[in-house]
């Protein structure tokens, strides 16, 4: 094992619980539906929604590296089906604006942000989400030399090209990354499978099984920098 010198960071579950973020930001898609379009409301419920959402990606499967435009594009469709025309877009525009809004507006857990100071004296720090969650948008930002999503480098978590993208941005082999991260599949197994070293976050309230190939385990912040101390060691 090679010494860490840079972290690379999972967000949603493992900076902050997505739950609630996500519940809100789907209140508000479809309370902005209803001022907007309310043809489409009294046609489609949000589980209807979600459902052709579901449906798209079995004709576009590339969606799903893209988030965003995978929630535009089968929005606008929606729009069309209920005779909305050229204004299918800009309202489906309009609407997702609102949208990531409020998927920004999220809730760290504690200590986060001064773990992350600490952390950033000692290693370099990106993140890499397979969300449409903008790390620009919070002070922790500052701290980080990159923050990549999968909708701009076009895969997402597992692929190993998404582990390796993160480790070209903080500028370190695979070897001498570690991935830190909630979920067993997308974070432990994507790190471990491209190279890179990996720690599960456990955090409370998010019902993740652990990956019994993660290197560590961690269920408050305030245990991390202790953490990776031991690992140094292991190398």
């Amino acid at each position: 094992m090679g010494r860490i010198h840079a972290i690379s960071f999972d967000l949603d579950d493992t900076f902050w619980p997505s739950r609630p973020v996500l519940e809100h930001a789907e209140a508000v898609f479809y309370r902005e539906l209803e001022r907007r379009a309310p043809r489409l409301v009294a046609r489609y419920t949000p589980d209807d929604l979600r459902q052709q959402r579901i449906a798209l990606l079995q004709h576009r499967p590339d969606l799903r590296h893209h988030i965003s435009d995978w929630r535009r594009i089968s929005l606008i469709q929606a729009l069309q089906s209920c005779d909305y025309g050229e204004q299918s877009e800009a309202i489906a525009n309009a609407v997702f604006a609102d949208f990531l809004d409020a998927r920004q507006r999220v809730s760290l857990f504690d200590d986060v942000e001064a773990v992350l100071e600490v952390l950033s004296q000692r290693y370099v720090l990106v993140s890499l989400t397979n969300g449409n969650a903008d790390l620009s948008c919070l002070p922790c930002s500052r701290f980080f030399k990159a923050s990549l999503k999968a909708e701009d480098i076009g895969i997402s978590k597992p692929h190993a090209a998404a582990f390796e993208a993160a480790c070209d941005a903080a500028g370190y082999a695979p070897g001498h990354v570690l991935h830190i991260g909630d979920h067993p599949k997308d974070d432990v197994h994507g790190a471990l499978n491209a190279g890179l070293r990996a720690v599960q976050a456990l955090m409370p309230g998010v019902d993740r099984p652990r990956h019994e190939g993660a290197e560590g385990y961690f269920d408050d912040w305030r245990q991390l920098p202790a953490l990776l101390d031991e690992l140094q060691q292991l190398r």
